[in-house]
């Protein structure tokens, strides 16, 4: 009888989990659903809302006027509403910044939003602090000046887009459409006029992958739509890239940038297709990965968070300098047994580094593990911990010993013999492993530059030794540089293998490395501090 009572209580948990589950997905479904209709409802006045929660700020809704607890904000221009109801009303009454009434070069004015402002920004005017209880004051959503609800008729009436000036796209200037993809969601550039009345002018095009840097992509994401032309960001989960960048080929005359903000796939993805158009352009990226090797080469930093400076972040981009980088092929073709390939062949570039072996492992188990646990969850800081209990997990298993004995390797068509090792990996930048420098002991005598298209080869003896490494207490195994290298692996053996941060198995069979091509990147230029404040 008392296990019966265990079985019912059991079975009621169960249930209650269950039924939990199921309604915590019917509720995500469900707000996603109601975010489509809002958004198609709402088009015409060009708004494009977010589901938001402000339980701890102070903003208030731009219809009944009422604080916001939770409730929906336009990406765009920031408009805030509580409510459907609010949201249905303030559509019609307020439109948005895209809204092609008010994208006319002879009447183009400021688009003043009501309230919600930022409690350390001053009013232009008298330059006193702004904002305070309820919907006081006014910001514009083109330019981000601030002026008292007092001082607003005696501001300039006329919008420059302020410090954004040389890197917006201005909405009297461009003309877009909705391709007819499924998968493109957004609207992207179709035509885009030269403004004759901007200097120097120089728009930035940015790509963001929302899912990256553990909420710190959407964030950053909704803040690039706030600032700029919102057909200048680029959603790789609802945007095509090629489709995104087609105008850039079509029209020549216009000089313009690219910043890619997301981990190494996400860069290294966006650079393939970059790599396609006519013409070489410079390209800036933004830390939201682990690793970040590529950022750290190019001074954007060792990581990112959502709440950047975008308008300080854009004047970087057009300050910086243009330098060159190569790019690799990798050709991975299966061996075959009895006719049928054991696996299908993979080609992929590479921008900073490809290896075999026991950091190829590592970084597998990471990727396996992380793919399985909820997006919500993820994190930098749980994948490097998931990166610290492979490592050590290999210590003791050390499943790629005796990798020198299963795989031959040719640099420049010249067979090279391996020591005793566990990993193999083709250097392409002087980072590699967030942060280690490997090539650094090696550089005065074997030269490692970004762009002479020489790739450098090293070996690691075991997880053990990566994590000396990472600390500085041991040197990596130099092999040698080349222009070319092949690796042949041997025997009916399986072989983890990663490039930028993505991993897989890779079967028996050569694994080819070829020159790519040299692809334009922005390196921050290093200001130089003058007077007292360089002592500070």
């Amino acid at each position: 009888m008392e296990m019966d009572v265990y079985d019912e209580l059991l079975a009621a948990a169960l249930f209650i989990v269950f039924s939990s589950i199921v309604l915590w997905v019917f509720r995500k479904l469900w707000a996603v659903r109601k975010r489509k209709n809002i958004n198609d409802t709402s088009s015409k006045s060009g708004h494009y809302w977010s589901s938001i929660n402000y339980s701890e700020q102070h903003n208030y809704c731009s219809g009944c006027k009422e604080h916001i607890v939770s409730g929906y904000e336009c990406d765009n221009c920031l408009l805030k509403v509580d409510n459907i109801n609010c949201l249905r009303a303030v559509s019609t009454k307020i439109q948005c910044k895209v809204n092609p009434i008010h994208c006319r070069k002879e009447t183009f004015d400021h688009h003043w939003i009501c309230g919600n402002i930022g409690a350390d920004l001053f009013c232009e005017v008298c330059e006193e602090l702004c904002g305070g209880v309820g919907l006081q004051d006014f910001r514009c959503s083109w330019c981000w000046r601030v002026v008292h609800t007092k001082c607003k008729p005696k501001f300039t009436k006329h919008c420059d887009f302020g410090g954004l000036k040389r890197t917006i796209i201005p909405p009297y200037c461009v003309t877009t459409r909705r391709p007819g993809n499924r998968n493109q969601r957004m609207a992207v550039i179709d035509k885009i006029e030269i403004p004759v009345d901007i200097e120097k002018w120089r728009p930035i095009m940015v790509i963001v992958n929302p899912k990256s840097g553990s909420g710190a992509g959407k964030q950053l994401l909704r803040n690039f739509r706030a600032h700029l032309h919102p057909a200048q960001v680029v959603d790789v989960l609802k945007s095509n890239i090629a489709a995104s960048l087609r105008w850039i080929d079509e029209h020549p005359n216009v000089d313009v940038r690219i910043l890619i903000a997301g981990g190494d796939g996400t860069i290294c993805s966006a650079l393939d297709q970059i790599d396609t158009l006519s013409r070489r352009i410079p390209v800036a990226v933004l830390p939201l990965g682990t690793g970040n090797d590529l950022s750290r080469l190019l001074k954007w930093g060792k990581k990112c968070d959502g709440d950047i400076d975008v308008i300080k972040l854009m004047e970087d981009i057009q300050e910086a300098e243009v330098t060159l980088v190569d790019r690799w092929t990798i050709d991975a073709e299966s061996q075959k047994k009895l006719g049928v390939r054991l696996q299908s062949n993979k080609t992929l570039s590479m921008t900073n580094y490809v290896s075999v072996g026991v950091d190829a492992c590592v970084t597998l188990g990471m990727q396996n593990t992380r793919e399985s646990i909820p997006r919500a969850m993820s994190s930098r800081l749980l994948n490097k911990f998931l990166f610290f209990t492979f490592g050590t997990k290999d210590v003791f298993e050390r499943v790629c010993k005796g990798l020198n004995e299963r795989i031959d390797l040719y640099l420049d068509d010249v067979h090279v013999n391996l020591p005793d090792i566990e990993g193999l990996i083709f250097l392409n930048i002087p980072y590699w492993g967030a942060g280690v420098k490997p090539w650094a002991t090696y550089n005065d005598s074997h030269r490692q530059e970004c762009d002479d298209e020489m790739i450098e080869v090293f070996a690691v003896t075991s997880s053990f030794h990566i994590a000396q490494m990472q600390i500085g207490l041991a040197s990596p195994l130099c092999i040698g540089q080349a222009k070319h290298a092949k690796l042949v692996f041997k025997g009916n053996h399986s072989f983890p293998m990663q490039s930028d941060g993505e991993a897989w198995v890779n079967s028996a069979g050569t694994v080819l490395i070829s020159h790519k091509c040299k692809t334009a990147m922005l390196r921050k230029a290093e200001k130089q501090t003058t007077g007292c404040g360089m002592f500070f």
